[in-house]
């Protein structure tokens, strides 16, 4: 890889990975992100670089896409509404997002032989009663009138499209299933639950819990995400699909009272019903935790950081910035 596209650039994956491959030596970046959850902010270092252009665009509005990907030689489309309290306040955005940009990014690398690497998302998995979610873990997802669904549903026909354009030889994919991954500028205003949590504990407010608090997740660290996604590009696993998480579990509440023993917080925390805060379209998984042995096996790289550094280290960044 020598020129890089990257949708969704300025999000808090994607500054991540532009500034990694900056280091990784990448002669040229393209970044593209509409700043609707992403921020021109994250980037402000960078720009000033000139292997970095910027174009501030929803991927729907490029009417010359085929053009502007001449001359690339890889795309990481991150592009996408992220975050639960983002994707319940705009759905039907998210879900014409998902799909329509995605098969634009496709037909793009399709035009100019391009690689792409896809970010899906764990929550195709739906509500799987699986100990552990493999890549071969059969979806369950909830019905239309739970519309949480509609962000899996679209994420799972943009894996569908990617993987079928493959088998017809017109695309070169990997598709890569994100869990829950954080780290230090991570953003809370959109219902990501470490931030919020870290944040209402440094500033000693009542954490807010959505459920019983019972429902357990795993945290991976953004910095081992990019690591793979790197490294799979490197590695030209196309028309795989991978797994990126951690196997740590943690439950909500033990999550709430981590972050309060780690910031000496005098927060309390209180419990609001997923109705009381979503309505009666929502529905949320007990569990959910990846099975990762096969994106072990194929690059040879195991996550680098367990909760508690995670936790103390997104804790320390908030109080000095």
């Amino acid at each position: 890889m020598k020129k890089v596209i990257i949708t969704g650039g300025a999000g808090f994956i994607g500054t991540s990975l532009v500034k990694a491959l900056i280091e990784y030596g990448i002669e040229k970046i393209l970044v593209i992100d509409d700043l609707s959850t992403g921020s021109k902010a994250n980037l402000d270092n960078l720009l000033s670089d000139k292997k970095i252009e910027f174009i501030e665009s929803r991927i729907e509005d490029i009417d010359n896409i085929n053009d502007l990907f001449k001359d690339y030689d890889f795309c990481y489309h991150l592009a996408a509404g992220v975050g639960v309290q983002y994707i319940m306040d705009n759905l039907s955005e998210s879900l014409l997002t998902n799909i329509l940009a995605t098969h634009k990014v496709l037909e793009a690398c399709q035009a100019n032989s391009l690689p792409v690497l896809l970010t899906s998302t764990s929550e195709v998995y739906g509500v799987a009663e699986d100990k552990v979610w493999t890549e071969e873990t059969k979806s369950l997802i909830g019905p239309t009138t739970k519309l949480r669904w509609s962000y899996a549903a679209s994420k799972m026909i943009d894996e569908f499209i990617a993987l079928s354009l493959f088998k017809e030889g017109k695309v070169s994919p990997i598709v890569v299933r994100l869990f829950n991954i954080i780290g230090p500028n991570q953003l809370s205003k959109y219902g990501m639950v470490v931030p919020r949590f870290i944040e209402a504990a440094i500033n000693d407010e009542d954490i807010l819990i959505h459920g019983d608090g019972s429902q357990s997740r795993s945290f991976t660290w953004v910095e081992d995400v990019v690591t793979y996604l790197i490294k799979l590009a490197e590695l030209k696993a196309y028309g795989e699909i991978f797994n990126i998480g951690q196997t740590e579990e943690i439950s909500i509440k033990e999550l709430a009272e981590l972050i309060i023993e780690k910031s000496n917080s005098n927060s309390n925390i209180i419990f609001k019903s997923h109705e009381e805060i979503f309505g009666n379209s929502f529905e949320d998984p007990k569990r959910r935790t990846p099975g990762i042995e096969k994106i072990i096996e194929f690059t040879g790289i195991k996550p680098s950081k367990n909760i508690e550094f995670m936790i103390e280290n997104i804790i320390n960044h908030k109080q000095n910035n």
